[in-house]
């Protein structure tokens, strides 16, 4: 009966990750210009053959473009019509770049290129536009968002890995609102295709890492990464709460010596006071600032509270939580180091150490620790 149990065990788990990666491989539906409310869109097949097909309460209309045919630039406003009738939603589908852009504020945002299907959907007065991507060319288009500026394969090849393996976890992050994820911060930011002047070197490096994402003790890891570690970085439970072993605090002079190693900011004495307490309460905090030990801090003890840095660096919008501070005048004066939350593997870090002569793998394993990489096929 056991020895049943477990098989039956087994090949439950291995039809949830069949369906899983089965998934995977459509490519994920991705929500598009996430992080904006757009009541206009601009659209645009930039050549081959299409197919529209247009949904409408009571019929569904399509229609067909030839590789010889005028493509039309199409203008969808928040109630979504075509030739005048009122849709539920327009899909076109074609092998070929699709051009889009929406409307920020007063002006378009650039020109995106996307590979895919693609649905508009209206949501009340304003728009939603869902692309569903191939895997590989979704990834590329990770890597050029997040690290575009690097010229570096290696660099490319590491981010890669991450992105991927993030993205086989996240599959099912927005299943009920009819897409899986997002195209910013709150998932991976995607700005289309690779379009950049590095593109052909991301898509290669895409290519050769086919199908590998990172593991630990058998298991996906949350592959973190940020800007710039300031030097140092710091362990997931000092940010957040949760503590993940492949995870590692390091030394990291690679991150020293690149664009986003230095930052200040003064903030108004009695704004920073007011954060710390609620009532009007004087505070030596020239004292307190020399009392602290020297090197990155993660909290500030005062009295028998404890505040954790990173919800001070959301609250003051700071580029990290590694600084050190001091009273000038009327402000709290912040010198800092570094980009980012500090969890994992520095962006500018790595593409030093890429520079330097590390392998993609070398460079993971630096920022992480005890990483198995294998093909997603095989986990």
């Amino acid at each position: 009966m056991k020895k049943l149990f477990l098989l039956c065990f087994s090949l439950l788990s291995l039809c949830s990750f069949g369906q899983k990666y089965k998934t995977y491989a459509a490519g994920p539906r991705v929500l598009t210009f996430a992080d904006m409310e757009y009541g206009r869109l601009q659209l645009k097949v930039k050549s081959g053959s299409y197919k529209l097909t247009a949904y409408t309460p009571d019929s569904v209309f399509t229609m067909e473009y030839g590789v010889d045919d005028v493509h039309p630039l199409y203008t969808f406003r928040g109630d979504l019509r075509l030739n005048r009738a009122g849709c539920d939603s327009i899909v076109f589908t074609t092998k070929d770049t699709i051009e889009m852009r929406a409307w920020r504020g007063k002006n378009w945002t650039p020109s995106r290129p996307y590979l895919g299907q693609v649905t508009i959907r209206p949501n009340l007065i304003y728009l939603e536009t869902i692309v569903q991507v191939p895997v590989e060319p979704y990834i590329a288009g990770v890597v050029e968002a997040e690290g575009g500026l690097s010229a570096e394969p290696e660099y490319h090849k590491a981010q890669a890995v991450l992105a991927r393996t993030w993205l086989i976890t996240n599959m099912g992050k927005h299943k009920k609102e009819g897409y899986h994820i997002k195209d910013d911060q709150s998932s991976q930011a995607f700005k289309g295709v690779p379009h950049g002047k590095h593109a052909a070197i991301i898509s290669a490096a895409v290519a050769q890492t086919k199908d590998t994402i990172a593991t630990y003790n058998g298991k996906l890891i949350i592959g973190f990464y940020h800007s710039n570690s300031g030097g140092q970085t710091v362990l997931p439970q000092d940010v957040w709460s949760q503590e993940l072993p492949y995870c590692r605090a390091v030394f990291d002079p690679f991150s020293k010596k690149e664009s986003k190693y230095r930052w200040t900011k003064d903030i108004p004495l009695a704004d920073w006071n007011s954060y710390f307490f609620k009532e009007a309460t004087q505070h030596d905090w020239g004292a307190y600032f020399a009392g602290l030990p020297e090197g990155r801090q993660t909290h500030y003890s005062i009295g028998d509270q404890s505040f954790k840095l990173e919800t001070l660096r959301r609250h003051f919008k700071l580029r990290s939580t590694y600084f050190t501070a001091s009273i000038v005048g009327d402000s709290v004066h912040l010198e800092g180091f570094g980009f980012g939350h500090g969890v994992g593997m520095a962006q500018q870090g790595a593409m030093r150490m890429s520079v330097g002569g590390f392998t993609w793998k070398e460079i993971l394993d630096f920022y992480f620790q005890k990483l198995r990489f294998e093909a997603v096929q095989n986990f």
